[in-house]
């Protein structure tokens, strides 16, 4: 399943047409921001919530330039240093703890790689976005030639929205195709009281 020279360079394109043209905005953006937050007509108020947009639009380019990073180097990192760059992001970016258990030495072929990473980001990104989580769990461990993985979070109240527990949303139909594209089986139960179980099984032969 590994991944051929034209999806790596379709990649690489991508990465280059991000940072030529998104990244540019964003950083063109926050120097606009950084113009305007210089100005003395500005009341507090205006400018608390300024400076709030600035915050939010720094932490949104560095996921980009995060983004166009991995695009870039997902072939030449193993997939347990990429799992803990992307751990150690979402911690920093929305003060949550995310503990976790992953063999950091865990190499597997190029695609397969890519797909669960694409899978695990999507999972947690849900988890953090449309769930009031308190701590989320994520393991990986490999018996034989099966490669296992928990996510579990945890939630004060049923704070779940719809989204996230709708199976038709473009962000769950997305990780069920790629759990089909590398024959994984996926499975995530929502329960009110405790939070989210979700778990995929992969073949690594």
């Amino acid at each position: 399943m590994r991944a051929s020279t034209t999806e790596r360079s379709e990649r690489i394109r991508i990465a280059r047409d991000l940072h030529d043209g998104i990244a540019q905005e964003l950083v063109a953006l926050g120097y606009s921001l950084d113009k305007t937050l210089t100005g003395s007509s500005l009341s507090p108020e205006v400018k608390a919530q300024l400076r709030e947009v600035r915050s939010q639009l720094t932490n949104l380019t560095n996921e980009l330039r995060a983004e166009i990073f991995f695009l870039r180097n997902a072939g030449s990192q193993n997939l347990g240093q990429l799992l803990q760059s992307l751990v150690g992001r979402l911690e920093k970016q929305h003060e949550i703890k995310i503990s976790t258990t992953i063999p950091l030495g865990l190499t597997l072929d190029e695609d397969l790689s890519y797909q669960i990473y694409r899978i695990i980001q999507e999972v947690l990104t849900n988890s953090i976005k449309h769930a009031d989580s308190t701590q989320i769990q994520l393991q990986l461990k490999t018996t034989g030639n099966k490669l296992e993985i928990l996510i579990i979070d945890q939630v004060i109240t049923n704070q779940y929205d719809k989204e996230e527990k709708d199976p038709n949303t473009f962000g769950l139909i997305g990780i069920q195709e790629r759990s089909d594209q590398i024959n994984a089986i996926c499975e995530w139960i929502h329960n009110p009281d405790s939070g989210l179980r979700f778990t995929l099984s992969v073949n690594l032969s």
